[in-house]
C-alpha cells in the first residue's frame, strides 16, 4: 500500500512474510528508516542505529554481555526495586501506574547498567532528562522533518539541554568505570571488557556511552509502558488476575510469562517500524525504487484475525505449547526479527516476568479510569491511575 507522509512516498507492508523477508531475507537491501534518524539524536552511535556490517561487528562484541548466564544475576536486584516500590504503596491510594513503572524500569536499568552507585546527582539527572529527551525523541520521530528541529524554540532548546547532560553524566560514569578498572558484575563492566573475538580490540568509551543511553532508553520506555499496559489488561480480567495471584504465590513465573508474552503482543512497544531501500528492490512482486520508505506496524499485524485468532481477547494461554497453531509466529514482532532482534529479549522478559510475579503476590490494581494509548515513539497508555487493593 502507497501512502503519502506529507513530501515522502512511504510503502506500508500489512502482510507477515513479507516483513519477515524485509527483516531477514531481504535484510541486506535495506537500512534503518526516517524514524531511526531522529533515534540517533538520542542514542547515537548504537546497535539500535547502525546496520549492514557495522551492526553486525557491534552486536559480535556486545551478545556476550546479554548470554544467559550472566542474566540469572539480575533476577534478585529486579525483585528488590520491585518490593520497594510497592512498600512505598498505600492501600486504597491512586497510583499512576504509567509513571510507577517507568520509574520501576529507570530504577532497574540503572542498577543492572551499573550496580557501582552513580552518585545521587548522577541519578537525579537522568531522572529529570532522560523523560525530556524521550519526549523530544519521540516528537522528532512522529514529525520527521528535520527543518523543525532547528527552530529555536522552547521544546527544541530543552531538548538540546537535557540530551547533552544526560549524554554527559552517562559518559562520566563509563570514564569512572574505566580508570577504576574493578568488575562490578553489571551491564557495564561486561561491556568495558568486551573483545571483538577476531581482532581483540573492544569499545571505545563513546561507543559505550551510546550503547548505554540506547540500554537506558530500552530499559525505561519500552519496559516501562509493556508494565503499565500489562496491568491495564490483567485488571480487565478477573481469571487470569486470580490466576497470575495464585502462580505468584508458588514461586512460578510460567503464566506470567505468558502474561507478558500477550501483553507484547496486544500493545507492542514498537507500533511502527521504518525501513529504507538501499538500490531499486523487489518485495513481493512489486518494484520499489531506490531511497523508498517502507513501513510496517506490528500493532496491526498483532491484531489481525488470520495472524492471531479472537485477536482482541487477552489470552495468555494461546502462547502454551499446544496451542502453536493460535500462535503466528512469523507475525509476533515485539523484538523484531533476523539479524536485527532485540539484543535485551532476554533481560526484558525476565523483568517483566519478575515484576510481574513481585507485584501480583502482594496487591491488586484497579483501574480508576479508561485506558488509552497516546501517540509517541512507543506504544504508551495515555495515564493510568490505579487504586492499590490488598488481596
Amino acid at each position: 500500500m502507497r501512502l503519502r507522509l506529507g513530501p515522502t512516498t512511504a510503502y506500508l507492508v500489512t502482510d507477515p512474510a513479507l516483513v519477515r523477508d524485509l527483516l531477514t531475507a531481504d535484510a541486506a537491501h535495506f537500512t534503518k528508516g526516517l524514524h531511526y534518524r531522529a533515534l540517533a539524536a538520542l542514542l547515537g552511535d548504537s546497535l539500535s542505529t547502525t546496520d549492514g556490517h557495522r551492526h553486525r561487528e557491534r552486536r559480535r562484541l556486545l551478545q556476550p554481555a546479554f548470554h544467559h548466564s550472566h542474566l540469572t544475576r539480575y533476577g534478585d536486584l529486579i525483585r528488590e526495586s520491585a518490593l520497594e516500590l510497592i512498600d512505598g504503596w498505600r492501600p486504597g491510594t491512586v497510583i499512576p501506574v504509567d509513571d510507577a513503572m517507568r520509574d520501576l524500569s529507570l530504577t532497574v536499568a540503572t542498577r543492572t547498567l551499573c550496580s557501582a552507585a552513580p552518585s545521587a546527582e548522577a541519578i537525579a539527572v537522568i531522572r529529570r532528562d532522560l523523560p525530556t529527551v524521550m519526549r523530544g525523541v519521540a516528537w522528532r520521530v512522529l514529525v520527521s522533518a528535520p527543518w523543525l528541529e532547528r527552530l529555536p524554540i522552547p521544546s527544541n532548546r530543552r531538548f538540546v539541554a537535557a540530551n547533552r547532560r544526560l549524554r554527559r553524566v552517562v559518559a562520566d560514569l563509563v570514564a569512572h568505570y574505566r580508570s577504576a578498572d574493578t568488575d562490578h558484575g553489571d551491564l557495564l563492566s561486561l561491556l568495558l571488557a568486551a573483545r571483538h573475538p577476531d581482532t581483540g580490540a573492544g569499545l571505545t568509551d563513546n561507543e559505550i556511552r551510546d550503547e548505554m543511553v540506547n540500554l537506558l532508553f530500552a530499559g525505561t520506555e519500552t519496559t516501562g509502558n509493556a508494565l503499565a499496559w500489562l496491568w491495564h489488561a490483567v485488571a480487565a480480567d478477573p481469571g487470569v488476575e486470580q490466576r497470575l495471584h495464585d502462580e505468584s504465590l508458588s514461586g512460578a513465573d510460567d503464566y506470567a510469562r505468558r502474561v507478558a508474552r500477550e501483553t507484547l503482543r496486544m500493545y507492542p512497544p514498537p507500533w511502527l517500524v521504518s525501513r529504507q531501500a538501499r538500490t531499486e528492490v523487489a518485495l513481493g512482486g512489486h518494484r520499489l525504487p531506490a531511497d523508498a520508505h517502507v513501513l510496517f506496524s506490528p500493532y496491526a499485524l498483532h491484531r489481525h484475525p488470520d495472524h492471531f485468532p479472537a485477536p482482541d481477547t487477552f489470552d495468555p494461554d494461546r502462547w502454551l505449547p499446544g496451542r502453536r497453531g493460535d500462535v503466528s509466529r512469523t507475525a509476533f514482532l515485539a523484538f523484531g526479527a533476523g539479524a536485527q532482534n532485540c539484543i535485551g529479549e532476554g533481560l526484558a522478559m525476565l523483568e517483566l516476568a519478575t515484576v510481574t510475579t513481585t507485584v501480583a503476590a502482594c496487591v491488586r490494581l484497579i483501574p480508576t479510569s479508561p485506558a488509552a494509548p497516546k501517540l509517541s515513539a512507543t506504544l504508551a497508555p495515555d495515564r493510568l491511575p490505579m487504586r492499590v487493593t490488598p488481596w
